[in-house]
């Protein structure tokens, strides 16, 4: 089958029979061809004289008339009932112009779902931002563990509603009975590394860093004595690098810390320390210039805990 022999008579005929179906005049399914409507403006100089030819009125080939008000409204309705909103992308191509139409005639799209009757929210995507709900976003994050601060909250609408509600991301913590202390990360300077990437390809957040004082680095060593663990500093360094760190730190070296919190650092040795080998002649050798040991409790009972 060739192509059709456009002529006047029979462009006119196509469209009175479109008409008498009740399709629309516009472009697109259902509706008017892009050949005809091609061959309609080619010998008549536009659409709207081609139906004007035909004897129809030329605004039937606006876009506004394949969607009249009342029609725009019921395709609103259907779409409340659906239990998942449509995206943007899908209501374009499942209704065309819909929504351009919709803005044309009510104004916006949220007045034209307003003129249906239907609550917005119901075709929303995402739903709407509540005190109720960044509060329980909130403590279900916390209770898995998951980063609460502002600077590592995901999706940012959640921060921008809590800042809106409650007037500060520090106000919302404490409203979700959270301590903004304990549960807010500081910046790290642009120098630091930044966080390991993940098998996502998205890096992680580095974890909040402990901010490590005497008291802390005494507590540590005997949480580890209670455990059982070696606090000799082989093991302390193998095992928690940031705790012997610390000690060095603050104590000047280990043997200081382990007797800061209590403990005999000579029980607490990898190798034990021999003793001095006799010199020639059965003498020992001399040792003033060694520095005069501090005494160790023998039992080496458990510290008292720091007031």
């Amino acid at each position: 089958m060739g192509k059709p022999k456009w002529t006047r008579e029979e462009i006119i005929r196509r469209i009175l029979d479109l008409d008498a179906k009740g399709y629309p005049m516009t472009v697109g399914k259902p509706g008017v061809s892009p050949a005809l409507y091609q061959a309609g403006s080619r010998i008549f100089g536009s659409w709207r004289n081609a139906l004007l030819a035909a004897g129809l009125s030329p605004d039937r080939g606006n876009c506004d008339e394949r969607w009249p008000p009342a029609k725009i409204l019921m395709v609103i309705r259907n779409l409340s009932r659906r239990r998942k909103p449509l995206r943007k992308r899908e209501l374009e191509e499942r209704f065309g112009n819909l929504v351009s139409a919709a803005r044309r005639i009510f104004g916006s799209w949220s007045k034209a779902i307003l003129a249906s009757g239907v609550d917005p929210a119901k075709l929303r995507r995402v739903a709407p931002w509540t005190r109720e709900r960044v509060l329980e976003t909130l403590l279900t994050r916390a209770l898995r563990n998951q980063p609460v601060s502002a600077r590592l909250m995901e999706p940012r609408s959640i921060v921008e509603a809590g800042r809106r509600f409650f007037g500060s991301w520090s106000a919302t913590l404490e409203a979700a009975g959270l301590d903004p202390a304990v549960y807010t990360v500081r910046p790290r300077s642009t120098r630091a590394r930044a966080g390991t990437p993940s098998v996502t390809g998205t890096r992680r957040a580095p974890p909040p860093r402990l901010s490590w004082t005497p008291e802390n680095v005494v507590a540590a060593i005997r949480a580890r004595h209670l455990q059982q663990k070696p606090l000799y500093a082989v093991a302390v360094q193998r095992e928690e690098t940031p705790l012997y760190c610390a000690a060095r730190r603050l104590f000047k070296n280990w043997r200081s810390a382990l007797l800061a919190a209590g403990f005999c650092p000579e029980k607490h040795r990898l190798i034990p320390r021999r003793p001095p080998k006799p010199s020639v002649g059965g003498l020992m050798p001399p040792t003033e210039s060694r520095k005069p040991e501090a005494p160790c409790d023998p039992i080496d009972p458990l510290p008292p805990a720091l007031s």
